[in-house]
């Protein structure tokens, strides 16, 4: 192994020891991506979504996995208007399996009762765009956008609209 990967890889593994998870893109680069920290998505930026000052949101990050972050914001004490999660995968390439799996267990709860016959237009589809990552898929099933950026995943579940799912996820996705 040369100096500069050695270099490279002992910094991975010195950043992840240290609380954030990273991110890396086949080129190499890396994007420090904090799960448990909500990506860097603040109340902040949930306030424009919640239409209230960000003073009154309130944000709940919980860990659900090693790899897996809840992240909610509500405006003080009501329900969670925007929630969603984030994984991360140990590479891009396991991260896209995940999703490729993921569009095939929908496929597959989409020809199940009670969605059978009642999917018109499929049970996900594929949603590109602006800010989207490297891809994206939508569904009826579970009411969810799950995006895939290098080697992390995440998952808007709240707003319930899915033009209002598209634009949280491209605000949490600036983030790295």
């Amino acid at each position: 192994m040369n100096n500069t990967r050695f270099g490279c890889a002992a910094m991975v593994l010195a950043a992840m020891a240290t609380g954030p998870v990273l991110a890396a893109d086949a080129k190499g680069s890396i994007a420090r991506i904090d799960a448990a920290d909500c990506a860097g998505f603040t109340v902040q930026d949930a306030a424009p979504f919640l239409g209230v000052p960000a003073a009154r949101v309130v944000r709940k990050a919980e860990r659900i996995s090693k790899s897996l972050v809840a992240c909610s914001f509500a405006a003080g004490k009501t329900v969670p208007g925007v929630a969603f999660s984030i994984e991360i995968e140990a590479s891009a390439k396991k991260a896209a399996e995940q999703m490729e799996s993921y569009r095939d267990n929908l496929a597959t709860a989409g020809e199940a009762a009670p969605w059978k016959g009642k999917l018109p237009k499929g049970a996900y589809s594929d949603i590109m765009g602006e800010g989207m990552g490297d891809e994206a898929v939508w569904t009826d099933i579970n009411g969810a956008l799950t995006v895939r950026k290098l080697n992390v995943m995440v998952q808007v579940t709240m707003p319930k609209a899915k033009l209002e799912q598209i634009r949280v996820a491209q605000a949490v996705v600036a983030k790295f």
